[in-house]
């Protein structure tokens, strides 16, 4: 019988956690990765459409394409659900932080009542990067990666895209998001 030290013990325990923490990073983000491919291109066609109609219009757009996101995640978690990866998402928590996103976004714009259309255009985009590096910095780096990309890009569009900044926060964001979701599914 071969005795193992203290020391090797603690360094089997401490790989073997490393192994777990890897394997359940790995796992969320094959699961997160479809995820930012579908609210990628629900940005993309909403900003895409933002800048080719009226400004009045705006709700018109984007109302049958937040409900239609939400349906399209709760579907998504369910295949995640039966391919046993558990993330504690179910269609209800869906739905609530779907809900929960959409009225804060009222309620900010109700509040501070922008006078322009670009505070509007960049503010979900800042917000969404924000999200990002704060959860890549809860151990998640390449969410955090790709909100910092987001955030450059979007105020770069900002400063410099003028009337062309719907179509450009629709590639920062959307495009963002989408080939973000598409990194965080080669790991």
């Amino acid at each position: 019988m071969m005795m193992i030290s203290k020391a090797e013990a603690a360094a089997s325990l401490s790989e073997a956690d490393a192994i777990g923490r890897r394997t359940r990073t790995a796992g969320g983000y094959a699961m997160a990765g479809p995820h930012l491919i579908l609210w990628g291109a629900v940005w993309l066609v909403g900003y895409t459409v933002t800048g080719l109609v009226d400004p009045r219009f705006l709700s018109l757009v984007w109302l049958p394409l937040v409900p239609a996101g939400a349906v399209g995640a709760t579907v998504l978690g369910r295949q995640a659900r039966t391919r046993d990866v558990r993330f504690g998402a179910t269609p209800i928590r869906s739905l609530v932080m779907a809900v929960s996103i959409a009225l804060f976004f009222l309620a900010v714009y109700l509040v501070f009542q922008p006078a322009a259309l670009a505070p509007y255009l960049v503010f979900s985009a800042l917000v969404t990067a924000l999200i990002y590096v704060v959860i890549g910095v809860y151990g998640w780096p390449r969410l955090g990666w790709i909100g910092a990309g987001m955030f450059v890009a979007s105020m770069s569009a900002y400063f410099f895209a003028g009337s062309y900044l719907p179509f450009c926060i629709a590639l920062a964001g959307g495009g963002g998001l989408m080939l973000g979701g598409a990194w965080l599914r080669t790991v």
